[in-house]
């Protein structure tokens, strides 16, 4: 089977994935913890095409942008230019299955719609560079960027400062389509406002994701079934993951101590970003929206503190967990990568983009989500670290012609992007698995169609970083997490009405 084939067949089963997401939403009871925030709700007037001269079984998502042409105007795109992220808007042809993939996406959006795709790099580690960018811009009257990505979290802290244009008021953009973030959209949108998205149309979206890779032929000597089985029977927990740490580790030295040059377990980091993705799992929620649309401080204590209490004991009193401290740059993500490569442990945690730097040479991984609390959670729910890329319109004094036109670009970058770029990264994360391991493409599918965004992560900056508690109590190994979450209340509801404050007063001008 050819690769271009292939590649549509997997977005005709993301796309029926989304749509039985969808029907499945509708038929649930009730609301659980944070559900409102969970990626699996699509609007039921996403249109699928049928492609007769092709092959008349396989569909794909359409948008709904009519025929336009704007004659050869410059869209400019101000964007991070640093690793991971480089290439979500590239403009040349390397070689590689998804830069090419999104050269080609910018230029069918060039061609349908009479348009020129360009760049501006911003060079620098700073994750902010792009919003000072921004500001730069607007104070000069400088007004030649049309859409600007940056980091989420950054976007959503400084969205009260008014530099970007409410993407309700945009035409031709439909972010109720299923290539768009439902759950960033639920999220991020405060009163009747919507101020960043994302979705299908930047990659980080996807190589964001935190997951579980485990070492398929460790699990195999060891008799222990692989990981996609105990995911889909409904027992892959928190208890879980702590015996089969256990059941896996190896005392290679022989001195009763884990320590260098055993074999792990399970490998992570354990004050840093390693122990984010749990909120997501775990399905702990951190803000939700009152009637008026605006935020609340929502944290359920008691399971919140379970949490805690599980990923505690996992990380210091399994036998055979490695923690690996945080360093700068979140480096040891990479020692994590590496030691797995080297087959000194039987699970990490990372984000998916792993794929295409450590783990190049290795083919015997499986990919699953980060585990649930418990067999009562019903999903297994997907985090994304908070400095994925999200697209904001800055806020100039852009024409009616000039939004008809920019609004057009997003949606048709993100219509082409989940149809073919999606399918693509699918390709490089499966090494081509897909042809014969199907139950990797369901583990990926589940993954990246149960992404949970709280809008606390990302309004971290602004309301005391709530998410990052979980840091300092497992990285510290504290037994009173009860008291800490107690103690971080009072300044988070503080600096939350602030927040609701200055968003209700940008929404109202």
């Amino acid at each position: 089977m050819n690769t271009r084939k292939i590649a549509r067949l997997i977005s005709a089963f993301l796309v029926l994935v989304t749509l039985l997401s969808m029907f499945a939403a509708c038929a649930e009871s009730g609301e659980g913890a944070g559900s409102d925030t969970a990626d699996t709700t699509v609007s039921n007037e996403a249109a699928a095409t049928t492609l007769p001269e092709e092959d008349p079984d396989v569909t794909i998502v359409t948008d709904d942008v009519p025929e336009l042409d704007f004659k050869g105007e410059d869209i400019v795109i101000l964007a991070r230019n640093r690793d991971w992220v480089a290439d979500e808007i590239c403009t040349e042809e390397n070689g590689t299955i998804v830069n090419d993939a999104v050269y080609k996406r910018n230029e069918e959006a060039n061609d349908r719609l009479g348009i020129n795709i360009t760049l501006r790099g911003v060079e620098g580690t700073d994750n902010y560079a792009v919003r000072n960018q921004l500001q730069l811009l607007i104070d000069s009257g400088a007004e030649d960027v049309d859409l600007v990505v940056n980091a989420a979290y950054v976007a959503a802290s400084t969205t009260s400062s008014g530099l970007y244009y409410d993407l309700k008021d945009v035409p031709n953009l439909d972010l109720s389509k299923p290539y768009w973030s439902q759950g960033l959209n639920e999220a991020m949108l405060v009163g009747d406002s919507q101020y960043i998205c994302s979705g299908a149309v930047l990659l980080s979206y996807y190589r964001f994701i935190f997951v579980t890779f485990f070492n398929i032929t460790m699990f195999r000597n060891a008799n222990i079934e692989l990981l996609y089985d105990t995911v889909e029977s409904g027992e892959w927990t928190l208890e879980k993951q702590f015996i089969l740490t256990e059941q896996l580790y190896k005392d290679t030295n022989g001195n009763g101590e884990t320590d260098d040059g055993d074999v792990f377990g399970f490998m992570s980091n354990h004050n840093m970003i390693g122990v984010d993705g749990y909120w997501a799992s775990c399905e702990l929620p951190i803000l939700t929206r009152n009637d008026e649309g605006y935020y609340t401080y929502s944290l359920d204590l008691d399971r919140t503190v379970k949490a805690a209490e599980l990923m505690t004991q996992l990380f210091w009193e399994a036998a055979g967990t490695m923690r690996v401290a945080h360093t700068s740059g979140d480096y040891e993500q990479d020692d994590i990568a590496q030691s797995f490569a080297n087959e000194e442990a039987a699970m990490v945690t990372l984000r998916l983009i792993e794929v295409e730097n450590d783990l190049v040479g290795m083919d015997d991984y499986g990919i699953v989500p980060l585990p649930r609390l418990d067999t009562n959670q019903q999903t297994y729910r997907s985090a994304i670290h908070d400095s994925f890329s999200a697209y904001s319109v800055p806020n100039f004094n852009f024409s009616e012609e000039e939004l008809e036109m920019i609004g057009a670009v997003l949606e048709v970058m993100a219509s082409t992007s989940f149809n073919t770029i999606t399918p693509a990264y699918y390709e490089q994360a499966l090494k081509g698995r897909y042809a014969n391991d199907p139950q990797s493409v369901r583990m990926l599918d589940l993954i990246t169609q149960n992404v949970w965004i709280d809008a606390g992560v990302l309004y971290c900056n602004a309301i005391e970083k709530p998410h990052q508690i979980f840091r300092t109590i497992v990285g510290n190994n504290m037994k009173n997490s009860s008291a800490v979450f107690k103690q971080k209340a009072n300044a988070i509801n503080r600096l939350l009405k602030t927040l609701n404050a200055d968003l209700e007063k940008l929404n109202s001008k």
